[in-house]
């Protein structure tokens, strides 16, 4: 046999086995509450009515209003972008707050049937 073949043989080889062996190495990947790391339904329902971990939304406001003042500072921004730099970025914060009422109202709605 030339090397060529003995190559191609080991590549098939190889490979066959590797997909035989997928499913047992992904075997645990749906064990405990969590899938693809995000929190149970139950868990996002506690954060949701405590108003902590995600939905808390004063620290991420705050961490957002950090962020805009160190990009205007890094982009040396005068006083008069400033303002422009204000203003489009409370038009922002209105979209966002219109798609926050959205997710709340979903929010309790998945909720509400979750205690159900």
């Amino acid at each position: 046999m030339n090397p060529r073949k003995t190559s191609l043989i080991a590549a098939g080889i190889l490979s066959s086995a590797l997909l035989a062996a997928s499913p047992f190495a992904l075997a645990d990947h749906h064990k405990g509450d969590k899938h693809h790391g995000k929190p149970s339904m139950e868990e996002m329902c506690e954060h949701f009515r405590a108003g902590t971990g995600p939905f808390d939304q004063e620290e991420r406001q705050q961490k957002r209003a950090e962020h805009r003042a160190d990009m205007a500072e890094r982009l040396k921004l005068n006083d008069e972008q400033r303002e422009i730099w204000a203003e489009i970025h409370e038009e922002r914060q209105e979209k966002h707050e219109k798609r926050h009422a959205r997710m709340q109202a979903k929010m309790e709605k998945r909720c509400d049937t979750l205690n159900q």
